[in-house]
């Protein structure tokens, strides 16, 4: 019988592959080695241990893609979401971040360890790692898959950090002394994020990514702790 830890285990002997972001995977070779693209990795474990094909476009493993916004298309269509809460204590779970959540351009997947942490193909600077901390980030949905048994730690509590903890594109627009320090950090590493106004705004969004991009982080234009801490505040 498949169970969720099969996936982790998997997705764990590609640790510390390179990763680019819209990267092609050849889904069909069990021996590819990167570089990795968040969405591809996935599917590219979950065939590879499951022999399914998910959140694939066309449902081939010889020319098909994959593509964050696919993974909850195809998770919502099965009837396959679960809480994100559920998924941090579910190992094998998928958690999904969809285009255009949150404010974000570009969504995220990643296969949860059950503990409070991911596995992931997950910026330039690192490449497939072991992320701490899931409950503090921004998730759509957590997702299963078809055929598989799970088994989730019922003793784990899991708290969700506050999305206001995070500074990113909302509606209505954060703001206030914190947006604008972001603002003028920005400013003085070279990325213009449009008028220091202390409104995190669409020009700060993207500066941010784009401040991600330049220093290999995870580009989704969000400032949370590892932008923060990379950022000449």
């Amino acid at each position: 019988m498949y169970v969720g830890q099969d996936l982790v285990d998997r997705a764990m002997t590609r640790d510390r592959q390179r990763y680019v972001l819209g990267a092609r995977v050849h889904l069909a070779n069990p021996d590819w080695s990167g570089p990795w693209d968040c969405a591809e990795f996935v599917a590219w474990c979950v065939y590879h241990t499951y022999r399914t094909v998910m959140a694939v476009r066309p449902p081939n493993i010889q020319s098909g893609e994959s593509f964050s916004g696919w993974w909850y298309e195809d998770a919502a269509a099965g009837d396959l979401l679960i809480p994100v809460e559920q998924a941090i204590a579910t190992p094998g779970a998928i958690l999904i971040r969809k285009p255009g959540a949150f404010g974000m351009k570009v969504g995220h997947v990643a296969i949860s360890r059950g503990d409070g942490t991911t596995v992931e193909a997950r910026c330039a600077k690192d490449g497939v790692l072991v992320v701490k901390d899931a409950a503090s980030r921004l998730w759509t949905t957590g997702a299963v898959v078809p055929g598989v048994s799970y088994v989730s730690d019922a003793g784990m509590t899991v708290v969700l950090a506050p999305a206001g903890d995070l500074l990113h594109l909302a509606s209505p627009f954060m703001r206030g002394d914190a947006v604008l320090a972001v603002q003028q950090a920005l400013k003085q590493a070279g990325i213009d994020p449009g008028p220091q106004d202390g409104v995190y705004g669409p020009s700060t969004a993207d500066a941010v990514a784009a401040f991600q991009a330049l220093h290999g982080l995870a580009v989704d234009g969000v400032v949370g702790a590892e932008t923060r801490a990379a950022l000449p505040l």
